[in-house]
């Protein structure tokens, strides 16, 4: 054999030889991801037993005695208010089955998340109106609960602004493998959800007191509950498509609902102090979440789909939600006397 053709083979030898050792290689960095997205889900497996655990272990031991009673105490207060946090959860189930999304479905989903946030906007303004006279009044003059609904709302629009350009100051927030903008993003709508729950803790610790008020308690509760549900799915629905844990979605979504439990409690024990605010912070719950609805998450979901589907999907999301809330207000309807 020429020396040419021995420096051919020789050449060709070394090649296979790369290809091989790159081969090999890829096949460790395949089987380290492998092993890694392994430990990953079996930690995410952990963390979503050790929350349901947890749920588990707070709701045995809160639990009061009898679940009614012809006067409620603090017990049946707190545990009303936990059962409909913990609704919150079963919205966020769905999304837990899910693989992450198109950017088509990012757009959808903001679309119906703002759909609901603007239909939970409405409830909890028309709910402030509708409040009994409570006879408040400033320096002699009547304050009404509109004029108190309408401060709530402007106040609830002015703190979400100035909270947005307060958190997006930090360039280098994390949440989990999300930073910048978007860790800002979900940080903002997850602490405007939370807001909205203080309003319904307010609402249940109201609820329960004055004659009948146990009975007015437990369906408050129980409606709050069921209006719990979608609105986890709203939460995941935001935080899923941007790429937080599942698992931790799950967790999120609950703790949004944990104000209503721990702001029921102390609003049934002084009702006479907290009543006369109630118009306000129905009104400034419903401001901060109009703010994001419109300005966040509309704004995000016309960037990835068109204006006539993200209207449709809007539309549809919002007459749901008002469907639903008609329904909850029929059945769970507390006659007088």
């Amino acid at each position: 054999m020429c020396s040419t053709d021995r420096t051919s083979v020789q050449r060709r030898n070394v090649k296979g030889d790369k290809e091989v050792i790159r081969e090999g290689k890829n096949a460790d960095g395949c089987q380290r991801r492998s092993r890694v997205e392994g430990k990953r889900v079996s930690s995410e497996t952990l963390q979503f037993a050790a929350i349901i655990g947890a749920m588990a272990v707070i709701s045995y031991v809160t639990m009061p005695a009898t679940l009614t009673a012809r006067v409620p105490t603090v017990g049946h207060v707190w545990y009303y208010g936990w059962l409909a946090a913990l609704s919150t959860g079963l919205g966020a189930l769905p999304l837990l089955f899910f693989s992450k999304p198109s950017d088509f479905w990012l757009g959808a989903s903001n679309a119906i998340a703002a759909g609901m946030m603007l239909s939970a906007s409405y409830s909890l303004v028309t709910e402030g109106v509708a409040l009994d006279p409570d006879g408040a009044s400033l320096l002699g003059y009547e304050i009404s609960h509109v004029a108190r609904v309408i401060a709530g709302v402007v106040l609830g629009m002015v703190f979400v602004r100035y909270t947005k350009s307060y958190v997006e100051g930090y360039e280098d927030l994390r949440l989990g493998d999300i930073t910048g903008l978007e860790a800002a993003k979900i940080c903002l709508i997850v602490s405007v959800m939370t807001l909205h729950s203080f309003a319904e803790g307010l609402g249940i610790g109201v609820s329960f007191c004055g004659k009948g008020g146990a009975h007015l308690g437990a369906f408050i509760s129980a409606s709050l509950a069921v209006h719990n549900v979608p609105e986890g799915l709203a939460v995941a629905l935001v935080l899923v498509p941007r790429g937080v844990p599942k698992f931790q979605t799950f967790a999120m979504a609950i703790c949004s609902s944990l104000p209503q439990p721990l702001i029921a409690v102390p609003v049934y024990l002084f009702v006479e102090q907290f009543i006369v605010w109630e118009p306000v912070g129905l009104g400034f719950a419903a401001g901060a979440m109009f703010w994001v609805a419109c300005f966040e998450l509309i704004s995000d979901a016309i960037k990835e789909m068109s204006i006539p589907m993200c209207s449709f999907s809007l539309s549809c999301s919002f007459a749901g939600m008002m469907a639903i809330s008609a329904w909850i207000d029929v059945v769970t309807a507390h006659p007088e006397g």
